[in-house]
């Protein structure tokens, strides 16, 4: 048996209906088993018959652990159904009872906020959207790579409020739609981006694929590997410990459990199918603006928000100071303007003269 043409009559047979990188994880576990049972050295006829089952299980049951061959089994059948077009020989009862596929444990707070820090001190553009992107919303890598300026809705304000995709996308791993309200911080970054590519139109990626000097390759968007490299440079530029994408899509779920965020809320932002619903909540379909305003009113500044929680001007000062206090901030009023009002607002409070204002 030729492995190499068996692996191209899986590609084309599968490769359109598997998505993301599921074909490459495919046939990296076949060709595995490949090279430990030798299967080269068999014909067509042998694996058809008893053959291909001793091989299997010797290979399942002999090389591969309890926890891992739910996931390598099926692995196999698809390449061997796909690739050799012959029936798979071997069925559960042959390998008896499995464990269930271990479950990544979310990152621990005191883990993650090194890189929230990070994230606030960085000072690129285009790095500093990707990992807000990735943080914020616990989308996968392959969504961050097929984000285009046509899934960002614009509110009234003109900044970016939304991110709704169809999940219809090439390359997306799952049929699912992302809907994930925007938390300010997001879409602070993309008004800053949008300013690096003024001209882009709705067709090309948020995130252009960076070359290794920096540029940008405006119509060509990053790939899987591209975003893993940008993922090591902020980790090595910031001196941080060791923390995956898929790291963070789990640190999200459990931020927006620990919240209250309904599954519905959560699926919809991370753009996951949602396996795990009871059926109230599989037949509780809200629309998206419902959505939004749900994910608006239980995390405002989004999961990083809810971690580090923000002392907001309107949470410390009345609404009639809050705009004052702006425009001295932003040099359109004096600061001894600034202090003149402040008083005379104490004074009205306290019905009293203040003569000195501590700051």
């Amino acid at each position: 048996m030729n492995v190499n043409r068996i692996i191209e009559n899986f590609t084309k047979l599968a490769g359109m209906r598997l998505r993301g990188a599921t074909p490459k994880r495919y046939e990296s576990a076949f060709r595995r088993f490949a090279s430990a049972v030798e299967l080269e050295r068999y014909t067509r006829r042998q694996l058809a018959g008893r053959k291909g089952q001793e091989l299997l299980l010797h290979h399942l049951l002999g090389q591969v652990s309890a926890p891992s061959r739910k996931t390598r089994n099926a692995s196999l059948k698809c390449v061997w159904t796909e690739g050799l077009n012959l029936p798979y020989p071997i069925s559960r009862r042959h390998l008896g009872e499995l464990p269930e596929v271990q479950r990544r444990q979310s990152p621990r707070d005191s883990d993650v906020l090194p890189w929230l820090k990070a994230i606030e001190r960085e000072e690129e553009v285009y790095l500093k959207a990707l990992m807000l992107m990735v943080f914020q919303l616990g989308v996968r890598p392959s969504h961050v790579c097929l984000f285009r300026w046509k899934h960002v809705r614009f509110g009234q304000d003109g900044k970016p409020d939304a991110i709704i995709t169809s999940g219809r996308e090439p390359g997306n791993k799952r049929m699912t739609p992302v809907k994930a309200r925007l938390p300010p911080d997001i879409s602070e970054a993309l008004v800053d981006l949008k300013k690096i590519v003024p001209d882009a139109l709705p067709e090309d990626p948020i995130f252009p694929h960076r070359k290794p000097d920096g540029s940008l390759e405006r119509n060509i968007g990053m790939d899987t590997n591209n975003l893993s490299a940008q993922w090591r440079r902020f980790q090595a530029k910031h001196l941080l410990s060791n923390l995956r994408p898929v790291d963070l899509r789990h640190w999200v779920s459990t931020i927006c459990r620990r919240a209250g965020l309904s599954y519905a809320a959560t699926n919809s932002m991370q753009g996951h199918k949602g396996a795990s619903m009871n059926m109230r909540d599989r037949y509780d379909c809200p629309d998206d603006e419902e959505l939004f305003a749900e994910q608006a009113s239980v995390l405002p500044y989004g999961p990083i928000g809810f971690v580090c929680p923000r002392l907001e001007l309107d949470q410390v000062l009345p609404t009639e100071l809050t705009e004052t206090l702006s425009k001295c901030l932003s040099g359109e009023m004096l600061p001894s303007r600034f202090a003149e009002i402040v008083t005379a607002y104490l004074t009205r409070q306290l019905k009293k003269p203040v003569s000195t204002i501590v700051a």
